[in-house]
């Protein structure tokens, strides 16, 4: 049979892409689908499916749509749909059967180990408690939980703060199932070595919250998270060893062992996680066993493009799903490169192309997402891919099967087993340790992915024809393109300035025109009482440096040592290379292995040909806030003032030491507290702008309404993340504009300048 089905698929999913892009990449891929619809201009038929194909995706799989108004209090009973307990908070979707409305519900237990018993998939529940919509993002770069929770079609939240608020009877056919997998999974933990389950629940049953974050790390530094990701290769192990018990020991015959897979794999899909990959290689495999029942031979193009289409008329919000995404097209690349494949029977060299074929097809949908790659992770996939393939996971289920037989054998197995993985692993990641490196792209937008995606079509063509050196050119092609998207920042000359929203606390990037340096002005952390001290780190500043394709700083200026300035210092440095670390004298700095400057008041500092005038401190103030460094710049034909959290008293030592400051810009100090931003300092900067860093809701009052008052009565435009989130000054040369990154929360009247 001739392979055609998986045209209408890719139509399909084109028309889903259509739907969910910016109007400019909408045009380009329109015009893209276009000129491809016209390659087959003479048979009619196939170009109605397409088109019809391409328009059905479209409706189809676009996002849904939020209802025009969210009512905060619930009219109807809800039934339980899901429940996720992997994080230290329970998190269900419920819906009201009546609306087909869901809501995320969210509850923090005392004891993070128990959940209440009655709620359970597909219960009855009477909830009590107020619905908001769920935040998004606020910052350039930020995951933004909100879009990611409107493609699964729920629109807002519930926080509960007592069990008794959702009180709920019965269950669903899925509670039984989930139950089972739960009793499973404990069975297993009881039966094999401490050290040896997290490898076992995350290789066998998608489960990877005991894995140290240290080690998920470094998988995900290597590209190796498809590894801990039960994907196509576990459904293949899972399959081979089936077929074998099954046929090699002659438990019965081939057809036997065909039927038995076709009972077996939906539920070990089910057991493993139902992951999108699981999905996808379970439906691939139960496809190719139903043909060949009916001994058809369908090309593996059709039997993917199928699943694929299944899975998404099922779940439309699949469609949106890292896992999704990267699984078909990897899987859709290694199809199409069988006649690369076949041109050698050597496994390295096969395991080296099928690893390099992989990365490469999704490697421009990585950064889009990721902002960020390994070059050298193929060295690490061509020598741990076969390890965990032939080893490792083949051990995992092996330790599961005699975990459930016979337990006291499991115990004593898994010990030595997992006593040599943990070797091998830590000499593994010794070998490598030179080869971790990433090269931070930023985030690649869809008209540089579609650019990338032409050389890399080409090279694989060429490739399979045996014409080594087009295929080489081609590759080249896509390097060249990342390489120039990542060059773009240093061939122009506009410059910013970002108040990042990173709550009750200050962090400033200042990127220089032509990207000549970059500089951080404070990091803050997250408050003291906070358990995940990296948290602002990891979800904010980090990812909003590699957005932009910053990989490094070339100084950060700390203004004093509170956690709200300081607190993330460490974890961005871990991150992102700092050169210089710049301090007032009587700054005690932690950080080992930077390059430390004090400055003080009447000191002018240039960092790569940008220059600083420091203001503050000229003598000890006795307290860490008054101790703030003050300085000025200009930038984009505006002066400048960042004040850290002086108070009104050091105000009016500035004031006398430095009569002649004018800034066009203030950063109000103290995030607005009232103990600072006095009259005389304001008439005495006439200031035009002010920022205002502060958190939402804090408990501090911040911004004090007299210091927002000040400003209102003298005409000061003030932009506060409370409102506006992350605010970017774009400028070039002298003239510039303000940006809020949400633009429409501006109860002051303030606008985008």
């Amino acid at each position: 049979m001739r392979a055609k089905l998986h045209l209408p698929a890719l139509a399909f999913v084109a028309g889903g892409a259509l739907a969910r892009l910016q109007p400019l990449e909408q045009s380009v891929l329109g015009a893209i689908c276009v000129c491809w619809l016209l390659f087959f201009y003479r048979d009619r038929a196939l170009l109605v499916v397409l088109a019809s194909s391409i328009i059905f995706g479209y409706f189809y799989l676009k996002p849904p749509v939020p209802p025009p108004s969210i009512s905060p209090s619930f009219s109807s009973s809800v039934m339980i749909q899901s429940i996720d307990k992997s994080t230290s908070n329970i998190q269900l979707i419920v819906v009201e059967p009546e609306k087909n409305e869901k809501t995320l519900v969210s509850f923090f237990p005392e004891d993070e180990s128990v959940s209440p018993a009655s709620w359970r998939y597909g219960a009855a529940c009477e909830i009590k408690g107020e619905r908001a919509l769920i935040e998004g993002a606020t910052n350039p770069g930020q995951f933004n939980y909100k879009r990611y929770m409107s493609d699964q079609g729920v629109f807002a939240q519930v926080v509960l703060t007592q069990e008794e608020q959702l009180v709920c009877t019965g269950e669903g056919f899925y509670h039984k199932a989930h139950e089972f997998r739960e009793r499973l999974i404990t069975d297993v933990r009881r039966s094999l070595a401490p050290n040896a389950f997290p490898w076992i629940a995350a290789l066998v049953f998608g489960e990877q919250d005991d894995l140290d974050e240290e080690t998920v790390e470094w998988f995900r530094s290597f590209n190796l998270s498809h590894i801990l990701a039960i994907s196509g290769l576990h459904v293949g192990l899972f399959i081979a060893g089936v077929y074998w018990a099954i046929v090699r020991l002659g438990i019965g015959t081939i057809e036997q062992a065909r039927t038995a897979l076709l009972i077996c794999l939906p539920s070990y899909a089910f057991l493993a996680g139902a992951a999108p990959s699981v999905l996808r290689a379970s439906l691939m495999a139960v496809l190719l066993i139903l043909f060949s029942f009916f001994r058809l031979r369908v090309p593996l193009t059709d039997v993917l493009s199928m699943a694929a289409v299944l899975l998404l008329l099922l779940s439309p919000t699949t469609f949106s799903s890292i896992g999704f995404q990267f699984s078909f097209l990897a899987t859709f690349s290694l199809v199409l490169s069988k006649n690369i494949l076949s041109q050698t029977q050597n496994v390295l060299v096969q395991s080296t192309q099928i690893s390099l074929i992989s990365q490469l097809a999704i490697l421009p949908f990585q950064l889009q997402y990721f902002y960020e790659f390994n070059p050298l992770s193929l060295v690490a996939n061509v020598i741990l891919v076969p390890y965990f393939s032939f080893f490792v996971i083949p051990c995992g289920l092996l330790l599961v099967l005699s975990a459930l037989l016979y337990d006291r054998f499991a115990m004593a197995a898994s010990h030595f087993l997992a006593d040599l993985h943990l070797r091998v692993l830590a000499a593994s990641q010794w070998v490598m340790e030179p080869l971790e490196w990433s090269w931070v792209v930023g985030k690649l937008p869809p008209l540089f992915i579609l650019l990338a995606l032409i050389p890399l079509f080409y090279m694989m063509r060429e490739w399979s024809k045996k014409h080594l050196m087009k295929a080489w050119l081609g590759g080249c092609a896509m390097v060249l393109v990342l390489v120039l998207y990542g060059l773009l920042p240093y061939a122009s000359g506009k410059g910013a300035v970002t108040m990042l929203d990173v709550g009750q606390g200050d962090a400033f990037v200042i990127e220089l025109p032509h990207r000549k340096g970059v500089l951080m002005v404070d990091a803050a952390g997250p408050p003291p009482f906070i358990e995940n001290q990296s948290r602002t780190a990891d979800d904010i500043i980090i990812p909003f440096l590699k957005s932009k394709g910053i990989a490094q700083l070339d100084a950060l200026i700390v203004s004093h040592e509170d956690s709200d300035h300081n607190g993330s210092i460490p974890y961005v440095m871990d991150a992102i290379e700092v050169h210089t670390l710049i301090v007032h004298p009587y700054y005690q700095v932690e950080e080992e292995g930077v390059s430390v400057m004090n400055v003080e008041a009447g000191q002018r500092l240039e960092v790569k040909g940008h220059a600083f005038q420091f203001l503050h401190p000229s003598l000890d103030e006795g307290n860490p806030n008054d101790n703030s460094l003050v300085f000025t710049t200009t930038l984009g034909g505006l002066s400048w003032l960042f004040s850290g959290d002086i108070s009104s008293e050091v105000e009016k030592e500035i004031i006398k030491a430095f009569p002649n400051v004018r800034v066009d810009v203030l950063k109000a100090a103290h995030h607005g507290s009232d103990t600072s931003s006095s009259e005389e300092w304001i008439d005495q900067l006439e200031p035009k702008v002010t920022w205002i860093s502060a958190g939402r809701n804090n408990r501090y009052g911040h911004p004090h309404p007299s210091v927002v008052s000040r400003f209102q009565d003298v005409g000061i435009t003030m932009y506060q993340t409370p409102h506006h989130g992350a605010v970017t000054y774009l400028f070039s040369g002298q003239i510039g504009t303000f940006s809020p990154f949400l633009p429409y929360n501006a109860p002051d009247g303030a606008e985008a300048k």
